[in-house]
């Protein structure tokens, strides 16, 4: 059972861009195995109970906290030993006005420290090649708190793209920092959210 466990939750892997850190390992060794760190775009990845580790001078990463780290969503069919890996492409865009026709006015990236603002956030949604429960968007502080949210949208009907506006209003910037504005899919009812997409709003 732990030999099954370990085989469902980790991959070789292979990444352009990922740093991997091994030989001679300062992070000690995992059931005899080298741990190693792994840091995609400078950031290092976090890891449950299983972290990556070395075996026959290849690198085996959590699967599931790898497509975590690429925004991808991971089904695990236990009938067939069989891990699905998607990633949806999601577009968003953040503005002050978005008209009728989705056209937007007054993009933007950067705000003041103290500013109060009205906006949309606008994702456009395709290659989704699995039918999804619901999903969400989220403002997230600099601290790391949910700051707005606009709630579970359930999607009834199975698609492979979409488009999704939601409104935002009186949001205050009160902190320094990079606000986060998540785009959330989960597959099951049963299952966490994953970020699918992420853009920075900076308060300065």
């Amino acid at each position: 059972m732990k030999g099954k466990r370990l085989v469902v939750l980790t991959l070789l892997f292979t990444l352009l861009g990922a740093g991997i850190a091994y030989a001679s390992s300062p992070w000690g060794d995992f059931q005899g195995f080298t741990k190693v760190k792994v840091a995609i775009n400078n950031i290092e990845t976090e890891t449950g109970d299983v972290p990556p580790f070395v075996i026959s001078g290849r690198a085996v990463l959590p699967m599931r906290d790898m497509t975590d780290s690429l925004q991808g969503l991971l089904r695990w069919d236990e009938y067939t030993n069989t891990a699905h890996i998607y990633k949806p492409n999601v577009h968003m865009f953040i503005a002050r006005v978005l008209n009728k026709d989705y056209s937007i006015k007054e993009p933007f990236g950067i705000v003041k420290r103290g500013d109060k603002i009205d906006f949309v956030v606008f994702a456009q949604i395709d290659s989704l090649k699995t039918p999804i429960h619901s999903f969400k968007i989220e403002v997230i502080h600099p601290d790391g708190s949910v700051l707005r949210s606009s709630g579970t949208e359930i999607l009834v009907e199975e698609k492979d793209s979409f488009w999704y506006p939601w409104p935002f209003s009186g949001v205050t910037f009160d902190a320094y920092g990079e606000y986060k504005v998540n785009f959330l899919m989960k597959l099951e009812e049963k299952d966490s959210y994953t970020i699918v997409s992420s853009k920075v709003i900076k308060s300065e």
